[in-house]
């Protein structure tokens, strides 16, 4: 198998961190992991989240835009 990347998505206590520690060690592979606490926006997501789920998304995806470059 030849990836450049895997991404793991799934919902909050599914064991995403678990089992992204076991595949990097596996493929002896560097692994980047998401810095939710970190995003501004997530305490008012779950406040409420037809407003700010598209903030939240962009600033993981900037985040991780930063990470990989």
């Amino acid at each position: 198998m030849n990836y450049h990347f895997i991404t793991i998505e799934g919902n909050i206590g599914a064991g995403k961190t678990t089992l992204a520690h076991m595949l990097a060690k596996h493929f002896d592979a560097r692994l980047i992991v998401e810095e939710f606490a970190d995003n501004p926006f997530l305490a008012k997501f779950y406040e409420n989240p037809k407003q700010y789920a598209f903030p939240v998304e962009l600033f993981f995806m900037a985040e991780r835009y930063k990470q990989l470059k």
